[in-house]
């Protein structure tokens, strides 16, 4: 969305790049513009107690705190069945990783899929995923 602003208040401009600047982290601000040459605009009566004052703008504010990114965080495990490891590992196979899912299997310390204890379904499908089976 872009804004188009008419000053026609001298040093409101350097007050209003300042608070822009100050809410951007101290960066420039590109994509405002701020005009401060007087427009023609038609010109209306304005009785003296419709003047309003206007707000005091501070001509300087400290900076802003940016939050640091962070990566996300999973607050919930997802849960595996038996029958989703066997699809996974049977794509594996058809991809002629047969050697390689035997492999991790035996990392897992068993021989078969249907060893495997429940507790470890997770970690064992994130394994599957790094071989390329699509769980």
């Amino acid at each position: 969305m872009n804004f188009t602003l008419t000053i026609q208040a001298p040093g409101l401009e350097k007050a209003l790049n300042n608070l822009a600047s100050a809410l951007q982290g101290n960066n420039l601000v590109n994509s405002a513009s701020v005009v401060s040459e007087p427009q023609t605009m038609p010109q209306q009566q304005v009785m003296p107690e419709q003047i309003q004052q206007p707000a005091a703008v501070p001509t300087s504010m400290p900076p802003v705190q940016q939050p640091m990114p962070q990566q996300p965080v999973p607050t919930t495990q997802t849960a595996y069945s038996m029958d989703q490891l066997a699809v996974a590992a049977t794509q594996l196979m058809d991809a002629g990783k047969r050697d390689q899912l035997m492999q991790l299997l035996a990392s897992f310390g068993v021989q078969a899929l249907t060893a495997l204890p429940q507790e470890q379904y997770g970690a064992f499908a994130t394994k599957l995923r790094e071989l390329g089976a699509n769980i």
